[in-house]
């Protein structure tokens, strides 16, 4: 076993709860190929392929000279955008019907919803890598009873910290509650650090602690809950309005030790602060783990729940990663099966997982980064709770959330912030 690794563990008790959160939603190992030889025979064939540049942790270029070289006849034309805009560029491509023969998607995001009503999604149960999944994954990454994707790994958001760092102001083992999170900020502020990087602009970041706000008060709550994951809050009720407004404090309150320029970083700029030792602390989740490893292979590097409540009533934020999608619409179906299945075989998935160190989504496939150590216990308790903005808050008014909070962070009050939000939120209960 390398070190800086653990084995797989499986999460079959977790990924059946996240059937109900979200609503259940090449070649194969064996060498056949289940396209019926597509890309071995007859005239050149070119896909067209979309995908943030981290998905594939800076590796998809060796990859793809690996499938063209074992099939000549299919080449795999790449474009690649900062992780901040695939969405937008995905919602404006099927917009105009000019969406690529494949694409990223993440199963909750509104964007695949859009694609889905549009008729890009294919159906990717029937293809030879989906059997390399477990039957709970297949369900949730589904959508309008299609296996809409084939996703690289198991997200769950938290903060990986730098221990060495903590260890310096009396945290090794990071921190366990928030007066110790704002205790942090003080002290590494003091000796001219920042305690804390956001993982660039990308919307899941734009509302980072509310992820925790919301989702603890559904883990006590059950009524909560139901209507948070539904999209039905009355945010009108005094106890929810009152949740809200201590979110946005406490997004007010961290901010002060938050490291200037985290809400118009790009995603790598974030993680090379957090690895060059500019901030202790980086807000992020267990599908980068080998990238923050490459740019720092010294990193004595932590992972941990965002302390918002007492750990045993905290929420564990998940959603399966995202992953790619085939459009239904192709003139190359046979030829993207045949590139889809080998990208997913299991072979192939082995080496992105170790590109990335993300938390497998594949049973038996790949070795789990050690400081993801704790993460599956995580998963087996009964408080797991979508990410916010892929299902219980449509993206665009999460990204209002957002943008509401940080208005109130310079200057405002966090009535209004609220006002805000709960017009945009009203907004889609509408639809």
């Amino acid at each position: 076993m390398s070190k800086g690794k653990l084995k797989w563990v499986s999460i079959a008790m977790l990924l059946t709860l996240v059937v109900g959160l979200l609503g259940a939603c090449g070649k194969s190992d064996g060498g056949s190929n289940e396209s019926g030889g597509a890309g071995n025979s007859g005239d050149k064939v070119e896909l067209s392929m979309l995908f943030a540049d981290s998905l594939f942790a800076g590796i998809h270029t060796d990859l793809i000279k690996e499938f063209e070289s074992a099939y000549p006849n299919i080449k795999v034309k790449v474009e690649t955008l900062p992780d901040s805009g695939i969405f937008d560029a995905l919602r404006i491509r099927v917009s105009t019907n000019e969406v690529p023969d494949l694409y990223q998607i993440n199963i909750g995001h509104v964007t695949t919803q859009l694609a889905s009503n549009a008729g890009f999604i294919s159906d990717l149960s029937g293809y030879e890598s989906s059997k390399n999944y477990s039957d709970s994954i297949r369900s949730a990454t589904s959508i309008d009873g299609k296996q809409a994707l084939f996703t690289l790994g198991v997200g769950v958001l938290g903060v990986a910290y730098n221990k060495d760092m903590m260890a310096d102001i009396g945290y090794a083992d990071g921190v366990k509650t928030w007066d110790e999170l704002i205790d942090a900020g003080k002290k590494l502020k003091a000796k001219g650090k920042d305690l804390l990087v956001y993982a660039g602009k990308g919307e899941t970041m734009m509302g980072n602690v509310l992820h925790w706000t919301f989702g603890s008060y559904a883990v006590k709550d059950p009524a909560f809950k139901e209507a948070y994951l539904a999209n039905k809050v009355d945010w009108s009720k005094p106890e929810y309005r009152a949740v809200l407004l201590e979110g946005l404090n406490r997004f007010k309150e961290l901010n002060e030790f938050v490291r200037v320029g985290s809400f118009t970083n790009e995603f790598t700029i974030a993680q090379q602060a957090f690895a060059e030792g500019d901030s202790a602390m980086l807000l992020s989740g267990t599908w980068e783990g080998g990238m923050l490893r490459k740019l720092n292979p010294n990193l004595n590097l932590g992972f941990m729940n965002m302390p918002y409540v007492a750990e045993d009533q905290n929420a564990y934020i998940f959603v399966p990663e995202d992953g790619i999608a085939v459009n239904a619409k192709s003139k190359h179906p046979e030829e993207a099966k045949t590139f889809l299945n080998w990208l997913f075989s299991k072979e192939t998935y082995a080496k992105i997982l170790k590109a990335k160190g993300s938390f497998s989504a594949m049973p038996g496939v790949g070795e789990l980064d050690e400081s993801y150590a704790a993460v599956p216990g995580w998963l087996e308790t009964d408080r797991i709770i979508s990410f916010a903005n892929t299902g219980p808050v449509p993206s665009p008014t999460w990204i209002a959330l957002g943008n509401a909070a940080q208005e109130f962070t310079f200057q405002g009050s966090a009535d209004k912030a609220a006002d805000k939000f709960i017009a945009e939120y009203n907004k889609t209960m509408a639809k």
